[in-house]
């Protein structure tokens, strides 16, 4: 039985939707995986320099965060928007 165009397009619509949902998911869980390492950063240092307060934004900044080539920014920075969107 052939589905017929407007069948098609719903069903597009509900994979893009779930896509986007996906790849929040991953995005979420690269965040995560890099704040741990953000954690294991922290101890180290600690542990070396056990007198001295680091700041977790100062940590993230030098990269410890998922590496997005340059050429991704507009994509990253468009899913962001849609994510605050929905």
């Amino acid at each position: 039985m052939e589905m017929k165009i407007e069948e098609l397009k719903k069903e597009l619509l509900e994979l893009r939707e779930e896509l986007v949902k996906m790849e929040y998911r991953l995005r979420k869980l690269e965040i995560g995986i890099s704040r741990y390492s953000v954690d294991e950063i922290k101890n180290e240092l600690k542990k070396e320099y056990p007198n001295i307060k680091f700041d977790d934004d100062l940590i993230e900044l030098v990269g410890t965060l998922p590496y997005f080539p340059a050429e991704k920014d507009k994509e990253v920075i468009r899913e962001s928007v849609e994510r605050l969107i929905k």
